[in-house]
């Protein structure tokens, strides 16, 4: 059975958090709640915020948190997230976001995302809940009404005590009929140690219908991982992913005060928020699939995010 929450018997230095993105094709809103223990053993609960050109971190007594471990259910203040959608009611400096958001029913992938890594003692565990789902609602966001009806969603989680220390993220999706829908998610991460590093990458596509899954641990191979271009080869199948030119190289920047590409966000060390990433929570992908020579899929995704760290 698929656990919902695995954080009940955390004593300290530990982390889970979920990922609901939220698109239309005028914005992008997504919502990071989460759960930690410090490394004395003292709780706490957060909620990130990103949307289109900025983003918020709330923070939250570890009392104002509860998560159910056997079905999708988070309260954190007034805010609640399930199965169904979300409820949101945020008063922060700079923002007021109010509104309920209906999800359609999720897709999730036929396996674990992370397959036999998952057996492995590593830092941090990721899992996709739902690739796409539809949307419906409109919020109320700083007196302006965003409207997600006919929109697309998508729902991951990470759980663990720290992020890994260098990684590439991404995800976007779009429709262009109910029937005609695409949704991606890629990962690429160095994991081992310095005597024996490890590039691990995994991705997840689904197109029209079916579920299409490149991962080094199937025996993939990465091909190229540098400047803007991905390619993962795994048997008959090539992936390859163009990225927007502002994540041609980490966007990481030792200086606060200069323009870096994406809006701000906190990353679980120890536990805590207290690693500073950046993330572009809308930009195009470019997506292609291969088939023995024969391209399956050649698409522009629009409103992708993507970390590089």
């Amino acid at each position: 059975m698929n656990r919902y929450f695995h954080g009940t018997g955390a004593v300290r230095s530990y982390f889970e958090g979920w990922y609901f993105k939220h698109q239309s094709p005028e914005h992008t809103l997504i919502l990071i709640p989460a759960f930690h223990a410090g490394k004395k053993g003292q709780k706490s609960a957060s909620l990130q915020i990103l949307l289109d050109e900025a983003s918020y971190h709330l923070s939250f007594d570890g009392a104002d948190f509860k998560a159910s471990a056997d079905r999708l259910h988070i309260c954190l203040g007034q805010n609640v997230f399930c199965e169904k959608g979300c409820r949101i009611h945020v008063d922060a400096p700079g923002l007021t976001l109010r509104g309920h958001l209906y999800y359609g029913a999720f897709c999730p992938p036929r396996r674990s995302f992370m397959g036999p890594l998952s057996h492995m003692p590593l830092p941090c565990f990721h899992e996709v809940l739902s690739l796409f789902h539809s949307l419906r609602g409109r919020l109320l966001v700083n007196g302006q009404v965003w409207d997600f009806n006919d929109g697309c969603g998508y729902l991951e989680k990470d759980w663990g005590t720290s992020f890994p220390g260098s990684y590439l993220w991404l995800q976007g999706a779009h429709k262009k009929t109910p029937e005609h829908r695409t949704s991606l998610m890629l990962a690429v991460a160095g994991l081992g140690n310095d005597r024996q590093p490890v590039t691990a990458c995994s991705s997840l596509l689904l197109h029209e219908g079916r579920q299409y899954r490149l991962s080094t641990y199937q025996g993939g191979r990465l091909l190229r991982f540098e400047g803007r271009r991905i390619a993962l080869k795994q048997g008959p199948y090539l992936l390859q992913v163009i990225l927007p030119p502002q994540a041609s190289s980490s966007l990481r920047d030792p200086n606060p005060a200069s323009a870096s590409p994406g809006s701000s966000l906190l990353a679980p060390q120890d536990g805590q928020l207290r690693r500073p990433i950046r993330e572009i929570p809308r930009c195009p992908l470019l997506c292609q699939l291969y088939k023995g020579g024969k391209r399956l899929l050649d698409t522009e995704i629009e409103a992708g995010s993507l970390e590089r760290v």
